[in-house]
C-alpha cells in the first residue's frame, strides 16, 4: 500500500509495532519513535505487538548493553554466548523492557494460526521469521498499519508502513 512518515499515523489508528521502533524509541536514538510510543501510552493510537517482538527487543537491548559496556567486542549473540559470565552483570536492558511493557500496548501471543499463516508471507515477500509472524498476525487481526524502520516490509502487499524519518 505504501510508506508514510511515522508522525503521520492518524489518531485513533491501530498499528502493529516492529522491534526496531521499541529499540530506537526507548534508547533515545529516534525522537519520532519515542513520540509514537508516547502516543500509544496516551491512547492516541492503539499500539499492538507480539510477545515475540518483545522477546526480540529484549535480546537486542541485552546485546547492545553488553557491547556498550565493553563486555563483548561485537554486539552479536555469538560473542555474548562465548562470554556468558557477563550476563548477570547486565541490568539496564531489563529496565528498557520494563519501560516497553508499561507503554499501554496490546500484546498478543503467537499461536498456531499465526505460525501457519506466516509461511506464505515468508514465501511471498521473502521475509525473515519474526517479520512474517508480524504480517500474519496483522492479517489475522485485520490491521494494515505497521510502525517500522525495516525496509523488508516494503515487499509486503496490503500493508501501510509508517517509518521514522529521523534515523541516522
Amino acid at each position: 500500500m505504501g510508506t508514510s512518515a511515522l508522525s503521520s499515523l492518524p489518531d485513533h489508528s491501530f498499528a502493529f509495532i516492529d522491534a526496531n521502533i521499541f529499540i530506537y524509541g526507548i534508547s533515545g536514538v529516534s525522537q519520532q519513535c519515542r513520540h509514537f510510543l508516547d502516543r500509544c501510552f496516551n491512547e492516541e493510537v492503539t499500539g499492538i505487538a507480539l510477545f515475540e517482538t518483545v522477546n526480540e527487543a529484549t535480546h537486542r537491548f541485552m546485546l547492545a548493553e553488553a557491547h556498550a559496556k565493553g563486555l563483548i567486542r561485537h554486539g552479536s549473540a555469538r560473542h555474548l554466548r562465548q562470554n556468558f559470565g557477563v550476563i548477570p552483570q547486565l541490568t539496564d536492558y531489563w529496565r528498557n523492557v520494563q519501560t516497553l511493557l508499561s507503554l499501554n500496548l496490546v500484546f498478543l501471543p503467537v499461536n498456531e494460526t499465526i505460525v501457519v499463516g506466516a509461511q506464505p508471507e515468508r514465501q511471498g515477500a521473502a521475509l525473515l521469521t519474526n517479520d512474517s509472524l508480524i504480517v500474519s498476525c496483522m492479517r489475522q487481526c485485520g490491521v494494515s498499519s505497521l510502525a517500522t524502520s525495516d525496509l523488508d516490509f516494503e515487499r509486503v502487499a496490503g500493508i501501510t508502513i509508517f517509518r521514522p524519518t529521523d534515523l541516522p
